[in-house]
C-alpha cells in the first residue's frame, strides 16, 4: 500500500484532491494533507509518502523550493507539481528540482491518473489491477454498479476506499461537503441499504482479509492498517463478518 501527501495552502483544494480520482485503485490507501511549507516538511519526514502533490505556491514560499529542500534531505518521495500558472519558468524550476510532472489546475483527472499509474508501475515497481471494466464498475462490497448510486454516495464511497484506515466519520464527511450529516446518511442508506458505519466496517474487513491472505504482516499490524486502534475490536468485527478469526484464517492459508 502506498502513502500520498497533498500539499496546498487552500483547504478546498486539499479536500477536493482527495475525491478527484479513486486512489485505492492505485494502491494508495493512506492520504494526509499539509497546509504550509513547514507542515509539509514535517509530514514528509514523519509520514514518508511515496507520492506527494505539491502546489507551486505555498503561502509566500515556492513548491519547487520545497521539493529541492526535501530532495537534498534524502527524501525518496515522488513529487508532482500542481499549479494554476502556465509559466515556463515554474515548470523548468519544478522539473529541475525533482518534480516528475507539472499539472495545471483545474487538474485533468486523466492526466493525473496517467502520472500516478506511471509512478506506481515504473518507479515503485507496483502493479495496477487489470480487472475488466465490468468488475471495476461494481462496488466491491455491494456488488452493484457504481453508476447506480447518487453523486453524494459515490463521493462517500470514494472517501471510504481511500481513507478507511483513518478515523473517518459521517460528521467529518458532512463537514467536508458542507452538508447535513443526517441528510447524507439517509441518502447513503437509500442507495446502498447500509448505514455508513456498516459499510465502513465491511470495507475494512475486506481489506484486512486481503492482507491476511496475501502478506505476512502480523495481525496486529493489519488491524492498525485498516483503522483499528484496539486489536480486540478488530478480532470481534472480523469474526462476526467472516465467521472465522483472523488467526484461524492465516493458519488456514498457511496449510493450504
Amino acid at each position: 500500500m502506498y502513502r500520498l501527501l497533498i500539499i496546498d495552502d487552500e483547504k478546498d483544494i486539499r479536500d477536493n484532491m482527495k475525491l478527484l480520482i479513486d486512489w485505492s485503485y492505485y494502491g494508495i490507501n493512506h492520504i494526509l494533507t499539509a497546509a504550509s511549507y513547514e507542515e509539509a516538511i514535517c509530514k514528509v519526514i514523519d509520514f514518508k509518502p511515496h507520492i506527494a502533490l505539491v502546489d507551486v505556491s505555498i503561502g509566500s514560499k515556492w513548491g519547487y523550493d520545497l521539493i529541492e529542500k526535501l530532495r537534498d534531505g534524502g527524501s525518496e518521495t515522488h513529487f508532482i507539481m500542481i499549479s494554476g500558472y502556465d509559466n515556463f519558468e515554474y515548470v523548468r524550476r519544478s522539473m529541475k528540482n525533482g518534480a516528475v510532472d507539472y499539472l495545471l489546475k483545474p487538474i485533468d483527472t486523466k492526466a493525473l491518473e496517467n502520472v500516478i499509474e506511471n509512478i506506481v508501475v515504473n518507479s515503485l515497481k507496483g502493479s495496477i489491477s487489470k480487472e475488466s471494466e465490468e468488475q471495476l464498475a461494481l462496488d466491491p462490497i455491494l456488488k452493484t454498479p457504481i453508476d447506480s448510486f447518487s453523486k453524494i454516495t459515490n463521493k462517500i464511497l470514494l472517501l471510504i476506499h481511500s481513507q478507511y484506515s483513518s478515523n473517518l466519520s459521517l460528521l467529518d464527511i458532512a463537514e467536508l461537503f458542507k452538508m447535513n450529516s443526517k441528510y447524507i446518511g439517509r441518502i447513503f442508506i437509500k442507495d446502498t441499504g447500509l448505514k455508513f458505519s456498516q459499510y465502513l466496517t465491511a470495507y475494512r474487513m475486506l481489506k484486512a482479509k486481503e492482507l491476511i491472505e496475501t502478506t505476512d504482516e502480523k495481525i496486529a499490524v493489519i488491524a492498525a492498517i485498516v483503522g483499528y486502534d484496539y486489536i480486540n475490536n478488530f478480532y470481534v468485527h472480523f469474526k462476526e463478518h467472516y465467521n472465522i478469526s483472523p488467526s484461524d484464517l492465516r493458519n488456514y492459508e498457511i496449510k493450504e
